[in-house]
């Protein structure tokens, strides 16, 4: 298993689902196989793709995947990877599930990375108290410690006798059902705690944050950041350029902009990134 360097990863937005593949090289063959066949071929197409700016999904085969598939390929701003939060915290619980389960063996990372995400998604969220699991499928998957330690249900279906077959089967078909019927309600339960969860966060940045908003029209000066790095450019240069024309607002503290000639600047800028011009 060597020659592994990156992970590639998708979440589902409502579920919190991962997928995740190990690459040798972060390409846009391999960016396209891994959403024909860990996405496509096993839930379908999606409606929606975010990804951040990297050129292994900025280019032109990403581009026609989507087209072809009809999917709408967005962008999260560029240098605010809070755009794309679910991918980011997915990343951040993954490998720190891949650093537990190592022990120091560092290079089998790629072998221990399905056990940890199948630990990710079968484990309950602390906001909706279900499982990406439980809310995909409607039921909870049976995990190891199950069968070692024989939870309920598996002494259940152990305990039962040969002649009792046919009526245990039914039973359990009949309860296959009742959550299957009941996996709507469920979902919706878990979209109502995260809104609340969500407006609760929300309240508390809000306390301690005052937003930078600005209008189509606004001239404003965008943070100038070195390609290739998150960080700022070196002492003696200016940090910002501009001016700019915010065009379009993309969204909340998110913005397209032009230059003075026109031109449009790909991407839209997080409003962190951008400050009001004073002619």
């Amino acid at each position: 298993m060597r020659g592994y360097k990156w992970i590639l990863v998708a979440v589902d937005y409502f579920t919190k689902w991962v997928e995740a593949k190990p690459l040798t090289q972060p390409t846009a063959q391999n960016v396209e196989n891994f959403l024909w066949a860990n996405i496509v071929c096993r839930y379908g197409v999606p409606m929606t793709i975010i990804t951040d700016n990297g050129t292994l999904f900025a280019n032109q085969r990403i581009h026609d995947f989507c087209g072809e598939h009809q999917i709408n390929l967005k962008y999260a701003s560029v240098w605010h990877p809070h755009t794309n939060g679910q991918a980011e915290a997915a990343n951040k619980n993954i490998l720190n599930i891949l650093k537990k389960r190592l022990d120091g063996a560092k290079a089998h990372w790629p072998e221990e990375l399905p056990g940890a995400l199948w630990a990710y998604n079968t484990a309950p969220s602390e906001v909706t108290q279900e499982s990406p699991f439980s809310l995909s499928f409607g039921i909870d998957a049976v995990i190891p410690v199950e069968l070692e330690h024989l939870s309920p249900r598996i002494e259940a279906a152990a305990s039962f006798e040969p002649e009792a077959l046919q009526t245990w089967m039914e039973e359990n078909d009949s309860s296959q059902r009742v959550d299957l019927d009941l996996l709507e309600q469920k979902r919706e339960l878990a979209t109502l705690k995260r809104l609340e969860h969500k407006r609760r966060v929300e309240r508390y940045y809000n306390r301690k944050v005052n937003p930078r908003v600005f209008n189509q029209g606004d001239l404003v000066l965008k943070r100038r950041l070195l390609a290739g790095s998150n960080l700022g450019v070196p002492k003696l240069e200016p940090n910002w350029e501009g001016p700019y024309i915010v065009r379009e607002v993309a969204g909340p503290n998110a913005y397209y902009l032009m230059t003075a000639e026109g031109i449009q600047i790909p991407r839209s800028w997080s409003g962190d990134d951008l400050k009001k011009f004073f002619a």
